[in-house]
C-alpha cells in the first residue's frame, strides 16, 4: 500500500480475503465453482486504498459491513474521517524549505 501511495507501483495491493468451506482449496476448480466461499473485505484496507488512490467517497452510511457493536462502527468511521482530514491538510501544505547549509 505504501509503494502504491508513493507511486512506485501502478497496481494497488489486493485486500480481499477469500475463504472456502467444505472443500479442498486451492485446487483445479475456480473459486466461483466452490460450494461455499466467503469474500472478506476489511473496511480499513478498502478505505485506505481509496484514500491513497483519490477515490475516497464514503460516509457513515456507505459502509455495507454489519458490525455487532454500532458504537465500534461509529468510532471507526470517525477515526477514518479524522485520518482523511489530516491527509488532506498534509496534501495542501507547501513543501518545506530546505534546511540551511
Amino acid at each position: 500500500l505504501i509503494l502504491f501511495q508513493k507511486g512506485q507501483t501502478t497496481t494497488p495491493p489486493p485486500f480481499e480475503i477469500f475463504l472456502c468451506f467444505g472443500e479442498e482449496w486451492p485446487d483445479q476448480k475456480p473459486k466461483e465453482k466452490k460450494l461455499i466461499t466467503v469474500q472478506v473485505v476489511p473496511v480499513a484496507a478498502r478505505l485506505l486504498l481509496e484514500m491513497f488512490s483519490g477515490e475516497l467517497s464514503w460516509s457513515a452510511d456507505s459502509i455495507p459491513l454489519q458490525i455487532s457493536h454500532p458504537d465500534l462502527k461509529d468510532k471507526m468511521v470517525e477515526q477514518f474521517k479524522e485520518l482523511h482530514q489530516l491527509w488532506q491538510n498534509q496534501q495542501r501544505l507547501p513543501p518545506a524549505p530546505p534546511p540551511p547549509p
